[in-house]
């Protein structure tokens, strides 16, 4: 094998060195520059898109509080808006309730005035016709006519209590 020759180790050994330099030359000079530029921008890329997540979280949070804060207040708008209109509702009612006893109230003092009218008007009818009925009988039984006041102050005497 000729790699193992001794005679040929010297320039092996200086292609080596020179393949040996130029790589390291080239990887040095032109392929870690170019890794390592490659890296920054990727390390920067990275660094750049946390800052803007920790910013955007950072706004997010603030929208979200926001967002609380007016739920909350809307919240409590409703529940006044409840409390006003459940007290505006009760006060209305009890208007109205005081209105219709009012008008019953009324309504019922004029039918115990149309009811004892109506008392008084029948109860001079059932005098009057008391007082025919006893003309009648009268002029059938007995010959003697009476006059009606006669006639009404016996009823009226029987109508006060008993007859002594």
């Amino acid at each position: 094998m000729p790699q193992l020759n001794p005679e040929f180790f010297v320039s092996q050994l200086f292609w080596l060195v020179v393949t040996f330099s130029f790589l390291l030359f080239f990887l040095w000079k032109i392929s870690l520059p170019r890794i390592s530029k490659v890296l920054e921008k990727r390390q920067n890329i990275i660094s750049n898109d946390i800052e803007t997540a920790k910013k955007l979280q950072t706004e997010a949070e603030q929208i979200q509080n926001e967002i609380d804060r007016q739920l909350t207040s809307a919240r409590d708008q409703a529940s006044n808006i409840i409390k006003k209109s459940n007290l505006k509702l009760k006060n209305t009612f009890a208007k109205e309730l005081s209105k219709i006893d009012n008008d019953l109230s009324k309504k019922i003092d004029e039918t115990s005035v149309i009811i004892e009218n109506n008392k008084k008007d029948s109860l001079n009818k059932i005098s009057n016709q008391i007082l025919e009925i006893t003309k009648l009988i009268t002029a059938k039984l007995s010959s003697v006519s009476f006059n009606d006041k006669e006639i009404k102050a016996s009823i009226t005497k029987a109508q006060s209590g008993p007859i002594n």
